[in-house]
Formats: structure tokens, C-alpha cells, sequence
């Protein structure tokens, strides 16, 4: 039997299935308002980037052992899951500056390297490891170089506790072309055992070096192994700048060639290049630390940059991430920011802090100068927030307000992360109504402004209601929309559970 279907019918049909297919899934992630992905409009409202805070102790690791000399330099820190211990490998160093004639020389010293550990990731100690001999004595944290590999990471992809941790030694210097990287694995992250066939990376001399690189191992949104680097001011590329590339591998063994990912604009300073980018997935999300180099000034900021498919990268937000400090403390001049460390919800970025860059600035600061290693904390979901008006401006708009984009979603709750702004701006009482929307753009019967339960208090994960109802199962599957409303208050994300 045939059945013939009108015209208008396949075209309704075919509008459907275009409307379904368009429709944004979010599922039961976590969504933030750092991009205009899933926003619609906004009103009276706008996108802050909130800086990192420094902890009140800073520096959290400064030198102060006799082998440490005057500069101490975060390597890695990693989180050990098993014994609940934070650890940190960084370098010593001491740098002294001459003057010969108006020429100014800078004399190196030191270049050893050490463990500290922290059960917090605050408050670090550095423990006796009793394996390396400094002037008579082991008691001391020096790490034997042979327990240390330069480029390396915890890989909790990996199935084999023999090959927990994967590193790689660089050869190769600015002044000779090609470059190699060699592999090594390692069950605890200090006795480590090569790659029968290295080198896997084997950069051709005719091209030149990867600049500044950093592993981020393995990507669980792409679900593969990555790696940024310096990619073209070292590989002798047309624009001969700093800029930032990506290289991707199913195995750690077998590497793409690398692809430039970020590159400045007209919006960037003329001498502004990109150093370096490590990267970490928080919630779905690609979070990178741009370390924007300028090169008449020679300062190097960490700017924050997201993504969601780890090649297209958000730069709206152009200030410094973690901000210089002021006068000569130690962090004055630069902020060397390493891969932040997701723990308990928290962005733990790690940093070095130096207050000199040049000879000159060395040699004018004398005693005074000094690398050291600070922190600065992102609460949940802090990176990016949604402010409303304040001040005088609240009198024109009673509310701020978004709108979302048409989604569907899996689970039964509506958490909210909200911030009562009352502290901050000196403002009246926090206020935050979620209106649940259709596509004809009113609001769902039962779930109206009127019906919303106001929100007046920060929390990370408010559950919404309406009249007392937060169980949202009977909107699965259906296309709806947030109109959020707030006042007094920095909107951070939303999720369904």
C-alpha cells in the first residue's frame, strides 16, 4: 500500500525535524555565561570577567634555604589523589646583576630542583628528602635530576599503573634548528623509564623548534592528547611572532603537525605576542591561562581565554587574569601562571611571580630582588559573571535580566550559582527570580515570574522553585528557555540535575 503525503504536510514535517535538529541539548552540564553560546539577550546586564584573588600569604614558596638563592619558580604541582597530598615541583635559582661600562650582566647561580607538599594546597611544607648532598648535607628537598622530567603529567586516562605518569625531555636550543622530544612513563612521578623508540617528536631542521610547550595530556572533550606550544616565532613562520599552536595525539607517541590556535588582533597591543598557554577542562569547558608578552616593556601577564571545542578560544576578556602586584613586591613585573588545578569546585592557579625582567631592573633592586612562587583562587564557577546594574542606573531597570536560547535537558532540579552583591557594591537586598519560558517566548503556566521563589542569598548550587515546586520532569524533552531576573547579584551558571 502507498500513501501519499500533501505537499503542506512534508513541509510542516520538514520544519519540525529542521526546528528538533537546531534545538542546543545541554543535557545535565554545568552552562556558563562567558560566551554568547546559549545567550539570547540581556538587559541592563553584562559579562565580568572576575580576576583570580591572591591568598593573604603570598608568597606561598619564596626562597629562604640556603640552596634556594633569591628565585624559587613553580615546575608543576599536581594533586595525588591516593595519599590526599598536593605536590609541588619547582626550581631554585640565584640572579645577581653587573655593571661593566653602561653594559649590565646578569650572573646565574643554583638550578637545582625541589618538592614542597601541602595537604590543602595552601600552606606548604618542604620536606627532608635526605638524596642529594649540598655542602656536606642531604637534609634538604633537592631533587636527584634523574627522578625529574621537564615536561610532565599525572595521566589519569591511563589504564597501566606502570605508565601513570608520562614526561619528556627537549632537545634541541633557540640556536639550533630541529628539535626532539623523548618519552618516558613512570608509575609515581620520580623513577621513570624511556620510550623504546624515541624520539616521538622529531621537528625538521629546515623548520626550526616548538617554542615554549606545555602537555596538557589527555583532553576529555576531544578525547585525545593535546599539546600547546610557541608556534611560530621558533618555527621560522611568515608572521614571525610568539603564537600559540596545538598538537593532538591518540597515544603520546604519534603527533599531528601543529596548528596556530590563537593569534592577536586589532584589538592587542602592536608588540603584544603569546608565550605560552597551559590548558585545563573545568566542567566542559576549556580554561587557558594566555601569557601576553610585550615585547617593548617585556612584561608577561596571564589573560584568561575559554573555549568549547579547545580551537576556537574566547578572548573578550583582555585584562591580566592575575594582575601585577604593587610597588617592588615580588610579583610587580611579571606572572609566570602555570596549569590551574581543579580541586573541591576551586581554579588553584599556581604562579611565579618575579619583580624584575630586565638587567637593568635586576640591577637596580639589588637585595631586593626576588622570584617567588603565589596563588591566586576562582571560586565554582567564578572565571565569568553576569552583572546587573547598580547605583543610580538601578532606577531605570528594576531588574537585570537574560534570556537563554532555546534548549532541552536532562534531570529534575534547576541549580543556580548566585553571589549577593550587598558587600561588593553597597547595594539592597540580593534578588534572583528564574522564569521557565516556551518558544513562543511567554513564560510556561506555573512558571511565571510571580510563581518564582526569590533567591536572596549566595549559594553555589540554589535549587529553584515555584510556589514551592522545584521538580522540573515534566519539562524533559521539551524546548524551554531561562529568563533569569536579578538584582543586587553576579549570576555565575546554571545546571540541570
Amino acid at each position: 500500500m502507498h500513501m501519499r503525503i500533501g505537499t503542506t504536510a512534508v513541509c510542516v514535517w520538514l520544519l519540525a525535524v529542521q526546528a528538533q535538529a537546531s534545538l542546543i541539548h545541554i543535557g545535565s552540564q554545568k552552562q556558563f555565561f562567558i560566551d554568547d553560546y546559549l545567550i539570547e539577550s540581556m538587559l541592563a546586564t553584562r559579562q565580568v570577567l572576575n580576576p583570580a584573588r591572591k591568598v593573604d600569604h603570598n608568597p606561598i614558596i619564596r626562597p629562604e634555604k640556603p640552596w634556594e638563592g633569591n628565585d624559587v619558580r613553580v615546575s608543576k604541582v599536581i594533586y595525588e589523589e591516593e595519599e590526599g597530598l598536593f605536590r609541588m615541583w619547582y626550581s631554585v635559582n640565584s640572579y645577581k646583576a653587573s655593571e661593566d661600562q653602561g653594559e649590565f650582566i646578569v650572573e646565574t647561580g643554583g638550578g637545582n630542583l625541589c618538592i614542597a607538599i601541602s595537604k590543602d594546597g595552601f600552606h606548604w611544607e618542604k620536606p627532608n628528602l635526605g638524596k642529594v648532598e649540598y655542602q656536606g648535607s642531604r637534609e634538604n628537598n633537592i631533587l636527584p635530576r634523574e627522578q625529574f622530567r621537564p615536561y610532565f603529567f599525572k595521566d589519569r586516562h591511563e589504564k597501566d599503573p606502570a605508565k601513570r605518569y608520562k614526561g619528556f625531555e627537549r632537545t634541541g636550543t633557540t640556536r639550533t634548528p630541529g628539535m626532539q622530544f623523548h618519552l618516558y612513563f613512570s608509575p609515581d612521578g620520580f623513577e621513570w623509564t624511556a620510550y623504546e623508540n624515541n624520539p616521538v617528536i622529531d621537528t625538521s631542521p629546515r623548520v626550526g623548534r616548538w617554542g615554549p610547550t606545555v602537555f596538557m595530556g589527555w583532553d576529555p572533550i576531544r578525547e585525545t592528547y593535546a599539546v600547546h606550544m610557541e608556534n611560530c616565532a621558533h618555527l621560522r613562520c611568515p608572521l614571525g611572532k610568539r603564537l600559540i599552536g596545538r598538537a593532538e595525539s591518540p597515544d603520546m607517541i604519534h603527533w599531528s603537525h601543529p596548528e596556530t590556535i590563537i593569534l592577536p588582533d586589532e584589538k592587542d597591543y602592536p608588540d603584544l605576542q603569546f608565550y605560552h598557554m597551559p590548558v585545563v577542562v573545568y566542567e566542559g569547558m576549556y580554561v587557558g591561562m594566555l601569557w601576553n608578552f610585550r615585547t617593548t616593556n617585556t612584561s608577561i601577564l596571564p589573560q584568561a581565554v575559554f573555549s568549547r571545542d579547545g580551537i576556537h578560544y574566547n578572548r573578550d576578556y583582555r585584562e591580566p587574569f592575575i594582575p601585577p602586584g604593587p610597588g617592588t613586591s615580588f610579583d610587580s613585573a611579571v606572572v609566570y601562571s602555570q596549569d590551574p588545578q581543579v580541586h573541591e569546585g576551586r581554579l588553584l592557579n599556581y604562579y611565579t611571580g618575579v619583580n624584575w625582567r630586565s638587567p637593568e631592573s635586576l640591577y637596580n633592586l639589588g637585595d631586593k630582588a626576588l622570584g617567588a612562587i603565589g596563588l591566586a583562587v576562582t571560586p565554582p564557577d567564578g572565571f565569568v559573571s553576569l552583572d546587573g546594574v547598580h547605583g543610580h542606573e538601578r532606577q531605570r531597570y528594576p531588574f537585570s535580566e537574560v534570556v537563554t536560547r532555546s534548549f532541552t535537558f536532562e534531570g529534575d532540579r534547576l541549580h543556580l550559582n548566585v553571589r549577593s552583591a550587598l558587600r561588593q557594591w553597597g547595594a539592597g537586598p540580593c534578588e534572583v527570580r528564574a522564569e521557565i519560558v516556551g518558544s513562543d517566548h511567554h513564560a510556561i503556566e506555573g512558571y511565571g515570574f510571580e510563581d518564582a521563589d526569590p533567591i536572596t542569598t549566595t549559594g553555589v548550587a540554589h535549587v529553584a522553585s515555584w510556589k514551592g515546586k522545584s521538580d522540573l520532569s515534566d519539562l524533559r524533552d521539551r524546548p524551554i528557555k531561562l529568563r533569569i531576573y536579578f538584582k543586587n547579584a553576579k549570576l555565575y551558571s546554571f545546571q540541570f540535575k
